[in-house]
């Protein structure tokens, strides 16, 4: 029987549904394939076990929002679809402990409204927030500019619970994080695009909500900018993002500071203070508007890479883009953040040049989104790991039934 035929048998006549019913543009169409919906963590259990024993290759996803993102699937090679989007229920939330656990199909601006109710919030900005789910975000490791502060995603996951190429379901971590012998299950289950099990829940650490948020942006010369971004660096500003925003039509230093009052005031003077010792203007802008309007510029542009490089060499960095059609969303910090640019009859040169300046100053490039008739690797990946990683992937699904071809290096 065929993977739609199987999974009718199975389950509900509403969650299994045609790929092209979906119109979804990101990937090409797809005759015949079919997209199943779990409703729950059994169900979905009993759908990879189907997949296994008929080997069957499978393509995970949430809500979709990301499918493109590093190497795309082709759906040419996948026998079925599986979305966790109906799995986005609350399992019990720790309100004292400030821990909660979900399930990952839960939607990301769904888990923050009701966070919001007992003063609480998970710190991730993601891109395509009103449609991202916490699945997709910790599969992604998207965690956007509040790392400054709080970490990356994967400080933030305390637990997972998953399901493994076979159909076996899996725990790790808990309420607390302990020291435990063999693979850290939460840290490699985050940022591995659904290439070692499919994510079924999620336990997070979540942060209380500042009373007072404000963000400054500074604004003025590269030379300028780059003093100012040393300084805020050395003199330890604690701000909840710090992010250089680049576009052609010039630099900006936006920092976001939240905390209580009184403090939230003597951040903000000490980053004016920076400013006026480096030539730089500040303004006030109106804060939660701000980043959401940033993150989504970030999302409209056809082609999106994620780079890492040392913080000294953002600004040689994006000298190096073209005059317009492109916006650069940087962390002080850590050098991490994204470039987002137009499409163009040379953006494969730019983004060559580009990944190679990354790679001469301890980093990388990866390309998350771009149209197909670009043929540049997306990863680019050329450090020491290779080797584990596709061990990890072997031990984890030998026969390479989920998400194939979607991580570095082909795996």
């Amino acid at each position: 029987m065929s993977p739609e035929t199987t999974f009718q048998s199975m389950l509900a006549t509403d969650q299994v549904v045609p790929w092209s019913s979906l119109n979804d543009d990101q990937l090409e169409p797809a005759d015949g394939l079919s997209v199943v919906f779990p409703q729950t963590v059994e169900q979905l259990a009993a759908v990879v076990r189907t997949c296994y024993e008929q080997r069957w290759r499978m393509l995970s996803c949430g809500q979709r929002s990301k499918l493109h993102w590093g190497g795309p699937p082709s759906l040419k090679n996948i026998d079925v679809v599986i979305s966790t989007a109906r799995l986005n229920h609350l399992v019990e939330h720790w309100v004292e402990d400030f821990t909660i656990r979900v399930e990952a199909g839960m939607g990301f601006s769904d888990l923050q409204t009701m966070l919001q109710s007992q003063g609480q919030f998970w710190p991730v900005d993601p891109l395509y927030g009103q449609r991202a789910t916490v699945g997709g975000i910790v599969a992604t490791a998207d965690g956007g500019s509040l790392r400054q502060r709080y970490g990356s995603v994967r400080d933030t996951v305390i637990g997972v619970q998953f399901v493994r190429h076979d159909g076996e379901v899996v725990k790790a971590g808990g309420r607390v994080v302990k020291n435990v012998a063999g693979y850290d299950l939460m840290k490699l289950m985050t940022g591995a695009y659904g290439t070692l099990g499919i994510l079924t829940q999620i336990t997070l650490r979540l942060y209380p909500v500042a009373a007072e948020s404000q963000t400054m942006v500074l604004s003025g010369t590269a030379e300028a900018m780059a003093l100012a971004m040393v300084q805020v660096r050395l003199q330890g500003i604690t701000a909840s993002a710090m992010d250089l925003i680049a576009t052609g039509s010039g630099l900006r230093l936006a920092g976001r500071f939240q905390g209580i009052a009184a403090g939230v005031e003597e951040q903000l003077q000490r980053f004016q203070a920076i400013a006026q010792q480096t030539g730089l203007t500040s303004e006030s802008v109106e804060d939660g508007p701000f980043w959401s309007s940033l993150a989504h510029q970030l999302g409209l542009h056809p082609v999106l890479c994620k780079v890492g490089l040392l913080p000294t060499q953002l600004i040689p960095l994006v000298q190096l883009l073209p005059p317009s059609g492109w916006l650069g969303r940087l962390h002080n910090a850590s050098g991490l953040g994204l470039i987002a640019l137009a499409e163009g009859a040379d953006i494969g040169d730019t983004l060559a040049a580009l990944r190679s300046h990354c790679a001469a100053h301890q980093g990388y490039l990866t390309i998350l989104q771009a149209p197909p008739s670009l043929t540049l690797e997306p990863w680019g990946y050329s450090g020491n790991a290779l080797g584990m990683m596709t061990a990890i992937k072997q031990q984890f699904d030998p026969n390479k039934l989920l998400n194939p071809c979607r991580f570095v290096g082909g795996i």
